[in-house]
């Protein structure tokens, strides 16, 4: 291994470093800011390193800045399941638990790993992303305040007051958001149009288009549905081994949470109502699955149909479901 390998354990404040080159190590630490990064680059620079291989977990908005700064830098940048770091420091019997551990271990795992490269998203999906996590958590936060509001008469008045201003304001947000993401959709053509596809397929709405383009990676970075799929964690995963173990199969929910919520409840109106499915659903209940595996398996087709729609830039053909229930 001729390659360097750079492991990064992500905090809000700081960046503990791993570097890998030939069978040394050597650590470093910086803070999680730009100020960090470039401190960075000059370290990598005095060790004579043009280019790495930068492997971190994915940290949510912890690691974003950084993993687009080492992309404009030229490195190669990946990001992974931090289930696979857990694993994989498993399998090592690792007994400690620190950053620098940590660091090593994502360095390790990245040596002996293929990873699937990172691409940044387009600031403008990026900036979708946020508006829909955000109108995401004021409907969660609306449910909240109305479940309270649900007991009011057990509440004094001056509760009540506060809850019904409360709902009211998450109300307000709510539409300011809708607003937002709607301007952001149609400022550009394209987008607009892949959103547009998007609802062309039945089952999917406006609010699940503007999920699925909010949180699925750079597609270019992907290189089939099923891949798109796995970072759903929409897979299936099996349980068996030898004649003794036969466990049912189930999804593997490795991967973006986010995005399965969001074709949970498209993929059950499909199950019920959607006669372009039907034969699929059918063949699946005649091999005796259970309801929320078939469920499971119409969230992966619907998911695999989005693939196709955006890959191609076109409508959905209902044709290609009845060549391929």
């Amino acid at each position: 291994m001729n390659e360097a390998i750079l492991g990064i354990d992500v905090s809000k404040k700081d960046l503990s470093i791993a570097l890998l080159l030939h069978t040394s190590y050597k650590k470093y630490k910086v803070s999680n800011n730009i100020k960090g990064f470039i401190g960075l680059t000059k370290w990598l620079q005095a060790q004579g390193i043009e280019q790495v291989k930068a492997c971190m977990e994915a940290t949510g908005s912890y690691g974003e800045k950084l993993a687009d700064y080492l992309y404009e830098q030229g490195h190669q940048v990946h990001i992974v399941n931090p289930a696979c770091i857990k694993a994989f420091a498993r399998s090592k019997l690792s007994r400690h638990k620190t950053d620098e551990v940590d660091a090593h271990l994502i360095a390790e795992y990245a040596s002996k790993n293929e990873l699937r490269a990172y691409k940044p998203k387009e600031p403008m999906l990026k900036e979708l992303r946020s508006l829909y996590r955000c109108l995401q958590n004021l409907k969660e936060q609306h449910t909240q305040v109305g479940n309270f509001l649900e007991t009011k008469d057990c509440l004094p008045k001056s509760v009540e007051k506060v809850y019904q201003n409360l709902i009211k304001h998450i109300e307000k947000q709510i539409n300011v958001v809708n607003v937002a993401i709607d301007q952001v959709v149609s400022s550009k053509e394209s987008l607009n149009q892949d959103c547009r596809n998007l609802q062309s397929i039945p089952g999917i709405g406006k609010i699940t288009a503007i999920a699925i383009l909010a949180e699925i990676p750079e597609l270019s970075s992907l290189e089939s549905a099923r891949q798109l799929a796995a970072y759903a964690g929409l897979t299936p995963s099996h349980r068996t081994s030898g004649t003794s173990v036969k466990g049912r199969s189930c999804l593997s929910k490795i991967g973006s949470s986010s995005l399965r919520k969001a074709l949970y409840f498209p993929a059950i109106a499909a199950k019920n109502h959607n006669p372009l499915l039907q034969p699929f659903v059918q063949k699946l209940e005649k091999k005796g699955k259970h309801t929320m595996v078939i469920i499971g398996a119409i969230m992966r087709k619907l998911l695999h149909i989005c693939f196709g729609v955006l890959k191609y830039k076109t409508v959905f053909n209902p044709e290609i479901l009845k060549i391929n229930p």
